[in-house]
Parts: structure tokens; sequence; C-alpha cells
């Protein structure tokens, strides 16, 4: 694993797929590497890394890339990034919740309170301390709807009215779980996916 923001660590990958193709790489057979992935993981900001500017457009949102494009790295390496390649049957509904909470889909495929919702079960079953230290939650049993609830009041997030915004509260929740801001986290392990692929069951 690399991290785009160290400086130098996304140039080793050449030389590593140069070891892996070591007939390649002469101005008759240029080494041709593609970037390939499903949306919004980075492969932009990688390219960039690679080729030390900001020439892949990037941003956060899925589908940034929407055709081909070619760079020259130089010393006969040539690079191509790909758009973002989702499944094309999601099977199950608990993958399309996680996808979404990850921010991988386009916001117009979901309900993003019903995504917060699935969220915050989840996370109140795997990672109650971390959501206890962000939003000071009661110390009592609550589910995602509840919990959604208390972020609303907790930051004073009102609609016309005067009554809590319950959107903007899910959308709060979705976004200081994407930025990080409540640690880390992982939606899922191999344990946890043997049981959510079991009916009614979200491996909760």
């Amino acid at each position: 694993a690399i991290s785009c923001k160290q400086p130098g660590e996304a140039a080793k990958i050449p030389k590593l797929c140069l070891a892996l193709a070591p007939h390649r790489g002469s101005s008759l057979k240029p080494l041709r590497m593609m970037v390939m992935g499903i949306p919004n993981v980075g492969k932009s900001t990688f390219i960039n890394a690679l080729l030390k500017r900001r020439t892949a457009a990037v941003g956060d949102e899925p589908a940034i890339t929407k055709n081909l494009q070619h760079f020259d790295l130089g010393n006969a390496m040539q690079l191509i990034d790909t758009p973002g390649m989702m499944w094309p049957k999601i099977e199950h509904a608990s993958d399309g919740y996680l996808l979404a909470a990850a921010h991988l889909i386009g916001r117009n495929a979901y309900d993003e309170s019903e995504v917060a919702v699935f969220l915050g079960d989840l996370l109140l079953a795997r990672y109650p301390a971390l959501l206890a230290q962000r939003y000071t939650l009661p110390l009592k049993q609550m589910d995602g709807v509840a919990l959604v609830e208390v972020i609303a009041r907790q930051r004073s997030l009102r609609a016309k009215g005067g009554e809590f915004d319950l959107e903007k509260a899910a959308i709060t929740l979705l976004q200081d779980f994407r930025s990080g801001a409540l640690g880390r986290i992982s939606l899922e392990t191999p344990i946890t996916r043997a049981s959510m692929l079991t009916p009614d069951d979200f491996g909760l």
C-alpha cells in the first residue's frame, strides 16, 4: 500500500510494473499501465502524484473521469486513466448501502437519510465508542434513527417551522464518516461479510 500524500511513494509503481514486464520500456514497445477501480477511490489523485502536477481532474464525487485519458510519464512509459467501474448488478441491498455510505456511487442513486440510518445502525453496533466521543451520546440503547435525531438536536439543525432537520443531520453523519472525523472505521470484514449475506442479517 502507498499514500499519495507521501512524496515519492507513487514513483515506486512504474518501477514495479517494469519489473513485471521487463520486455517493455523501449521506444518501440513502451510500458503501458492502466489505472482501474471503482469510482471515487483516488485513481486520478494517484495519477497526479505520479505526474507531479495536477493534470487529471479530481473531486469528492464519483465519476469525475468520464473517458479514457492517456499520459506520458517519459522513459517510454505511458499511463491510462479510466472512468470508475461498478458491478453490473448490486445483488444485496446491504452492498448498495455500504457503497453509498462510502460515497462510491452518485447521490442521485440513493436516499441520504436511509443510508445514514443504515450507517448509524452499523456504527452503533461496531464502533459505539467512536460515536460517543464524537456526538456525546446518552448511555442508552439507540438505533440509527435515534442517532440522527441526537445529531440534529446537538447541532441545532432546524428546518423551516422550527422542527429538527433530520435530513441535514443525516448528511452530517455521512460527512463525518467520509471525512474521517469519526476515526478509523472499516465497514466490512470477511467475518461481517459472511453474516451480512445471510437473509435479513446485516452483520450487526
